[in-house]
């Protein structure tokens, strides 16, 4: 403003030069002006940084052990970064392992932000780039000073128009995707992480749907025929009204079967007193809750449909082999070919980006838009902070739980003797019910809040599953800290989560070494791992056993 004085008062109204002086005092200003300019540019300029050109192999901190990485290099650019992400649990830290290495691609840049989760491993690999770098005679730090890659900076509002919008992108975010593009609608999926997945490519993998044409060629196992006994006894009394008709039919499919019970015996009907009964809870203060039984109905009813249309877009299940899932009471689990939940969520959202479905990851619904009482899209922010808009005609909530928030799950909380401050989670980060106030931000009621579920053979720091271990249990004992049996292994979920509460929390599972026949989705490399972790202990005898763990071995 003041040179602009100057310029305005070096002329006269008619535009007439009046004072040669000040335009000569301007013009000094300009240029040096521009030196200046120039050179505040060259000192923000990236430094030069040469390498010896070449393919670099180092390692990088993995969830589960050290991961072998190559890095190529030309001599003034990184090329590639290759990872062996093969031992890591598959689908959890995937985005660190193409996000990262192409932000530092692009951006030629060590400059990276952590992806929220997986904050270890993120920095695991920038530190394994920084030391191939090195090996190639430069300076990571010069890579570190330089400015994040364009992506990482966009802070542009968008809008988005579609018809359906669909708000979390686990296995039933992309299931309503993939459904609603096979109905021909257009859909864009939103999900606040970096990747979808949600808790389903956390899950064990196996998905429980009675097919007893395929059961019936499996033999009967030990103790089923009395399972089924007891349940056909269950006194009538006991049975919710709504759900008698269907017992009494079951019944009589289980006397037809103990006529010569030399197969494994299921039918959808078994599938549906069985889930009913599992789910059946009282609270701290005796009152009961149980599921409702249409929704029971549906599910025990199409769970087979939904193996087939799995089948259908490209999941691929084992049929040498039928088993009984974490938690599960009965053997009707399919396993896919592909470990764990990853089998689902790949072939989805391969499915879903293939038919036309747009998913935009990093984006966290804040509100739900409200047009003359119908929900008809979303507001929520981008990865940088910038506002995204999508507009539809109809919004699906598909966030998932609150079992990542411990303080909503104590708010809630009817069921559980203690909920502890410090307890760990097997769940997604994710899983903090944002889904949930959303809705209660529109008008929608809770139902069930005060019934979470525990998981009785988790870590006891980070709360993740211990490898390929079955509830009910193949072959282990469980013992409290001095020693002691204190429970049935064969209880349910909630009873041996329960006892271990009484116990103090912290238990050991006792096993030999027949437990590796019966464990999935493990390794002699993870069970190695996890010896040298200190989470598993091996010894020849039990004398030696408790001496490890510090308990009596009279005991």
């Amino acid at each position: 403003e003041f040179l602009l004085g100057r310029v305005q008062h070096a002329f006269d109204e008619n535009g007439d030069l009046k004072d040669q002086g000040t335009i000569d005092f301007l013009e000094s200003c300009f240029f040096r002006f521009v030196r200046f300019a120039n050179i505040a540019n060259q000192l923000n300029q990236p430094e030069d940084v040469r390498f010896e050109p070449g393919t670099y192999h180092v390692t990088t901190v993995g969830h589960n052990g050290d991961l072998p990485m190559s890095v190529t290099l030309s001599e003034d650019r990184i090329e590639a970064i290759d990872i062996d992400s093969s031992g890591e649990t598959g689908g959890i830290a995937d985005v660190v392992f193409t996000r990262i290495p192409d932000e530092i691609i692009e951006g030629q840049t060590l400059n990276v932000d952590a992806i929220s989760g997986a904050s270890v491993t993120s920095k695991g690999v920038l530190n394994g780039v920084a030391r191939a770098v090195r090996q190639a005679g430069a300076n990571p730090d010069a890579l570190r000073s330089r400015p994040k890659a364009p992506s990482a900076l966009d802070k542009e509002d968008k809008t988005y128009d579609t018809e359906l919008v669909i708000v979390g992108g686990g296995g039933a975010g992309l299931t309503a995707a993939a459904r609603a593009l096979q109905a021909g609608k257009k859909v864009i999926l939103v999900e606040k992480f970096p990747a979808v997945g949600g808790n389903t490519v956390r899950a064990g993998g196996p998905m429980n749907a009675p097919d007893p044409a395929w059961q019936n060629t499996f033999p009967a196992n030990p103790g089923e025929a009395h399972n089924l006994q007891e349940l056909h006894d269950i006194d009538e009394a006991t049975i919710d009204p709504e759900f008698l008709p269907d017992f009494r039919a079951l019944k009589s499919e289980i006397e037809e079967y103990l006529k010569g019970p030399t197969y494994l015996f299921d039918s959808k009907l078994l599938y549906r007193i069985q889930t009913y009964l599992g789910g059946k809870r009282k609270d701290l203060k005796g009152h009961e809750i149980h599921g409702n039984y249409e929704l029971i109905r549906v599910l025990t009813e199409h769970a087979l449909e939904s193996v087939r249309w799995l089948e259908n877009i490209g999941v691929e299940f084992l049929r040498d082999e039928v088993t009984m899932p974490v938690g599960a009471i009965w053997r009707r689990g399919h396993k896919p070919k592909v470990p764990m939940g990853v089998a689902y969520i790949a072939v989805l959202k391969d499915f879903v980006l293939k038919n036309g479905g747009i998913i935009l990851t990093d984006t966290q619904v804040k509100e739900l838009v409200v047009t003359d009482g119908v929900v008809t899209g979303v507001k929520g922010s981008g990865r940088n902070g910038q506002t995204i808009t999508v507009n539809g005609k109809a919004v699906i909530l598909t966030t998932g739980g609150f079992a990542a928030n411990t303080k909503m799950l104590q708010k809630y909380n009817t069921y559980w003797s203690e909920i502890d401050d410090n307890i760990a989670t097997s769940n997604t980060p994710a899983a903090t019910g944002d889904g949930i106030l959303l809705g209660q931000s529109v008008g929608a009621d809770l139902v069930g809040m005060g019934f979470s579920q525990m998981m009785p053979v988790s870590d006891p720091v980070t709360g993740a599953l211990f490898t390929g271990l079955q509830v009910p249990p193949a072959n282990f004992i469980m013992v409290n800290t001095k020693g002691k049996r204190f429970v049935d292994e064969y209880g349910s979920r909630d009873q041996l989560s329960q006892a271990a509460i009484d116990n103090g929390g912290l238990f050991y599972l006792i096993a030999d070494e027949n437990i590796k026949e019966t464990a999935y989705n493990t390794s002699q490399d993870k069970i190695d791992a996890q010896v040298e972790a200190g989470t598993l202990f091996k010894a020849d005898t039990l004398e030696e056993l408790a001496e490890q763990i510090n308990i009596d071995p009279a005991t």
